[in-house]
């Protein structure tokens, strides 16, 4: 996993006072994690209400961790870096205290945005959570599988692209992770010796291309996220 460093036009903001008695209420925040997913895009910027958010290119397979946003309606638009054609223009109304992650995904010439929310799930003590997204856009439907010592349990069947598992409580601790083609059981990805502690929130990426175009070496592959 890589991140970028971002940078806020709409963050949290001091509380003033007009008066004694007339406080100046915080607003209403909501946490978003960005993440390209798009195997063939060029570096991105992202921006907000046209002002840009991010410090540094957006590049595939980079994550923002969550970020600060005022909650409610807010237009977001995609362009590659230092250029002014805007490639994704989404409005999303985010809940204030709410998490989600937003995926830039599909291939760069139909690039889309992708919203998820993340819900939150109790957990206890000795659990964690995990969750699969299948984000490569070429790849058939998968199954996700965890293996502690000898036992196995399928966590993900028949999981198709863009189709996000919920977040599912497991048993924390050192464990390994396979996807497997749901036709016939084939591994086409591994994820050995992952420690999940304990109260941890986790999602399993599967991203790039099972067959890459020529001259791309974005190869299918897994990337953990960590959610909390």
């Amino acid at each position: 996993m890589s991140a970028i460093g971002v940078g806020m036009i709409a963050v949290v903001i001091s509380a003033c006072d007009v008066g004694d008695d007339d406080p100046v209420p915080l607003p209403d925040i909501s946490y978003v994690g960005l993440y390209n997913a798009s195997p063939d895009s060029p570096p991105l910027d992202i921006l907000m209400e046209n002002g840009r958010i991010n410090y540094y290119p957006l590049r595939y397979s980079d994550y923002s961790n969550y970020l600060n946003f005022y909650a409610g309606e807010r237009t977001m638009r995609v362009s590659p870096v230092n250029a002014s054609n805007v490639v994704v223009d989404t409005t999303f109304n985010f809940e204030p205290e709410a998490a989600y992650s937003l995926f830039y995904v599909n291939e760069y010439d139909d690039i889309q945005a992708f919203l998820v929310e993340d819900e939150v799930l109790s957990l206890s003590s000795g659990e964690a959570a995990v969750r699969f997204i299948h984000l490569s856009p070429d790849s058939p439907e998968v199954n996700l599988v965890r293996s502690v010592e000898d036992e196995t349990t399928v966590l993900a069947d028949g999981n198709a692209y863009l189709d996000p598992t919920s977040f599912m409580a497991v048993e924390s601790g050192v464990q390994s992770f396979q996807v497997n083609l749901t036709d016939n059981g084939e591994e086409v990805l591994s994820i050995p010796d992952l420690n999940l502690r304990s109260g941890g929130v986790y999602t399993i990426l599967a991203r790039g291309y099972n067959n890459p175009p020529a001259g791309n070496n974005n190869n299918l592959s897994a990337d953990v996220l960590i959610n909390n």
